[in-house]
């Protein structure tokens, strides 16, 4: 599938068109105005559109709540291509923890005691406060983007539980970050588009800061004690949007062309 964009609101029945997936109105995409998405503009256009603004809103958030999220950093990046061309790169790096006692992988787990107790996750309306989670074939309340879930399974991502304050969709949003690299359109020669690089890193190993398990308010739900049971993984994800500043016509915007 792929990232499905809508310019006006749709009822629910079928053969509408919508996928199921997440949701995110205009109205949470940082720079994205109404007609944006219109039928008038490219794929590839409308990707690079919601790319930097996904990526702009991911990037404030965490960075506004690093000292508060469990697993997760992220860094942006502003190269100077030409007097009127900026390459915007971000990358956003999900840690993951892995137990030999259950064979089990996944998110590291927040804590369950101290002053940190339950401290860490979030909720995609933490981020896109009027995100909405819809069904095949479900009503759209206006312009903007749906993320297919079936595109996010592969990224341990699917259909959350809830997505509304007090849920922890650390697994949801990380398999957005990962899909991107797959769903949207690359510059090359033949292939225009403003997104200039989507690059996956291969997974590497991290050693967990002594606060994460500290025996006072830890940081995170491992133990201490149990070090030596588990293996710390950190995936990495980047992105290079490039944008066009026209001093005389006073716009700012993706710069879709081949490479």
């Amino acid at each position: 599938m792929s990232l499905t964009f809508f310019d006006n609101a749709v009822a629910a029945g079928g053969g509408n068109g919508v996928p199921a997936g997440l949701f995110l109105p205009i109205a949470v995409l940082p720079g994205v105005v109404a007609g944006e998405f219109g039928a008038g503009e490219s794929q590839a256009t409308k990707e690079g559109k919601a790319l930097l603004a996904m990526s702009n809103a991911l990037f404030d958030y965490y960075t506004a709540n690093s000292t508060n999220l469990v697993g997760l950093l992220a860094t942006r990046a502003k190269a100077s291509a030409s007097d009127v061309l900026d390459n915007i790169t971000f990358t956003f790096q999900h840690q993951y923890v892995s137990k030999l006692s259950d064979a089990s992988f996944g998110q590291i787990p927040l804590p369950a005691a101290g002053a940190n107790s339950g401290v860490g996750g979030f909720a995609v309306q933490d981020i896109f406060a009027a995100a909405a989670d819809v069904a095949a074939e479900g009503a759209i309340s206006g312009e903007g983007v749906v993320i297919p879930y079936a595109d996010l399974s592969a990224f341990g991502g699917s259909a959350p539980a809830g997505i509304t304050a007090g849920n922890d969709n650390r697994d949801l949003i990380a398999a957005m970050n990962r899909a991107m690299a797959d769903l949207v359109v690359v510059r090359d020669a033949t292939n225009a588009s403003a997104v200039t690089a989507a690059t996956q890193a291969n997974s590497i190993s991290f050693t967990l800061a002594a606060a994460a398990t500290a025996t006072t308010d830890p940081t995170t739900g491992l133990v201490a004690g149990e070090l030596d049971k588990i293996s710390t993984v950190q995936m990495s994800t980047s992105y290079t949007v490039q944008v066009a500043l026209n001093q005389s016509a006073q716009t700012f915007d993706v710069n879709v062309v081949t490479a």
